[in-house]
């Protein structure tokens, strides 16, 4: 179960930042992609889903900013010849938070996606996501 809620939780993450990153009227809106009309959602369902992905948008944007933000002061920390140890707790400590709030706006926004499915809804969606995330080779890991 936790598995599912994380591929799917994914899913949500990625729908969101696909959807601010479309450009112009050719862009096709994740709701309409393959996965989506294969639900059958109903009309009232894709405008729920839509009002509820609009509301999270920018919190989820901003909380993986913040995220990628303290990653990067961690990771520029590291790289000194000498680590001090308070400024290192700090950026930690700025991680953990930015990490934490990132993963509870994405879980709030997800528990109100899978109250507006049904539960078949949301077990085709499970099956599917994981699914297509099997097909996929593992990316590269990135290098510094």
């Amino acid at each position: 179960m936790t598995r599912r809620l994380v591929c799917i939780l994914a899913f949500c993450l990625a729908a969101v930042v696909s959807a601010s990153s479309q450009e112009g009227p050719v862009s096709k809106p994740w709701w309409n992609s393959k996965i989506f009309q294969e639900l059958n959602l109903s009309p009232q369902q894709r405008q729920q889903i839509r009002r509820i992905i609009r509301s999270y948008h920018n919190r989820l944007l901003d909380a993986r900013t913040e995220a990628d933000k303290a990653q990067a002061d961690l990771e520029d920390l590291l790289d000194q010849p000498h680590i001090n140890m308070v400024q290192a707790q700090a950026i930690i400590d700025r991680l953990a938070d930015a990490r934490a709030n990132a993963t509870r706006v994405f879980t709030e926004m997800s528990v109100q996606l899978r109250a507006v499915l049904t539960l078949q809804q949301w077990n085709e969606l499970s099956a599917r996501w994981e699914q297509e995330h099997r097909n996929r080779p593992n990316p590269a890991p990135q290098g510094r």
